[in-house]
């Protein structure tokens, strides 16, 4: 794949209504839908515009919000495979999450993605903001396993750097395809304060490169796109977090070099460099996270919108990247998290304020 010509990965906000409240939020998101959002037959256009996108098609990840807030969820779903996209969708640990509506989802698609973000309920709910739903999540996980692909998400930052032994420990309870861990950005209703800093995110990753080694899921991250050099160079296997995550892991201490997800010219995924977000009133951005908008699907091409718009553009060339982040080497698979850049300094090209190197 070539990602100047086509996204790797398309993610769809179908609505910002979610019945939790979040600490990390960047959404924003509220308890009512916004009459503003997307119709069925708008979404019908989008995803005959996204079809253009061919050989081989975006994966397209349905998420919100809370996508189960939408009463037309399966017509939307249903639209997307008529036009035989790999759908995934991710979901909130709410009583909207009923046996009969699982059932349909698992009919619908291949991949489910829930999230996690403590090992019990004191962690989990605090974080979510609405107790209860750490049990509800679990019960979900629970569910589905056997029906789809399991995907479980985690957002990593102060409230959760020592519990993440017990997570993993978790998620090997489930026969899960993938754990991904998002790194939080200051936007939405996410603050610096929830962050990890620079030491303590390198420690996590070294942490995380001895967990991809001892583990048949894959480990994904979200907004620390120098995870890749973890993976290419070696861990940093030093500090009292990184002996703290160890050993009170099941892990072993193997080193060898993981694949990196790149397209033909050794570029790796990074905001807009393979990945375009569309929000719920039909917004053009690059990610969820960086809300910058380069157009809107109900007046233009989203196509167009990725290949020539000069946002999208600058984000796919490492020469436009400036700070440490253009002169660093490994800058064609990294190139730093563009939406941590924008929520630090409001300049989108900077050098990532959270890069460990």
């Amino acid at each position: 794949m070539n990602f100047s010509k086509n996204p790797l990965i398309v993610f769809y906000e179908v609505t910002r209504a979610c019945m939790l409240s979040c600490k990390h939020c960047r959404a924003n998101a509220q308890k009512k839908r916004n009459p503003l959002e997307l119709n069925l037959q708008e979404i019908e256009k989008l995803a005959k515009d996204l079809n253009e996108f061919n050989d081989p098609k975006p994966i397209l990840i349905i998420t919100g919000g809370d996508p189960l807030m939408r009463e037309d969820i399966y017509e939307i779903l249903d639209i997307f495979n008529r036009y035989k996209f790999n759908v995934s969708i991710s979901f909130s640990g709410t009583v909207l999450a009923t046996p009969e509506r699982l059932d349909k989802i698992s009919e619908k698609v291949k991949n489910v993605a829930i999230s996690i973000d403590g090992s019990n309920d004191k962690i989990h709910d605090s974080f979510r903001n609405v107790i209860g739903t750490f049990q509800k999540s679990m019960e979900i996980l629970g569910y589905l396993e056997g029906k789809v692909n399991l995907q479980i998400n985690t957002t990593v930052g102060k409230h959760n750097i020592f519990d993440l032994p017990n997570i993993l420990k978790l998620a090997d309870n489930f026969n899960i395809t993938t754990w991904d861990l998002f790194f939080i950005v200051p936007t939405g209703r996410a603050t610096l304060d929830l962050s990890l800093n620079s030491s303590e995110i390198i420690q996590v990753m070294s942490w995380l490169y001895f967990v991809q080694t001892s583990r048949n899921f894959r480990i994904k991250v979200t907004e620390a796109p120098f995870y890749n050099r973890i993976k290419i160079s070696g861990p940093i296997d030093k500090g009292e977090i990184f002996e703290y995550l160890t050993e009170n892991s099941d892990i072993e201490m193997v080193k060898k070099t993981l694949h990196v997800t790149r397209d033909i010219n050794g570029m790796g995924v990074t905001d807009g460099r393979g990945t375009i977000f569309i929000s719920h009133t039909g917004e053009i951005q690059p990610t969820g996270f960086l809300p910058l908008i380069a157009g809107n699907v109900r007046t233009d091409s989203i196509k167009e919108v990725y290949l020539n718009s000069p946002l999208f553009v600058n984000l796919r060339d490492p020469d436009k990247l400036e700070g440490k982040c253009k002169s660093c080497e490994f800058r064609n698979i990294c190139g730093g998290s563009r939406a941590r850049a924008y929520a630090v300094y409001g300049n989108y090209l900077k050098e990532d304020p959270s890069c460990p190197f």
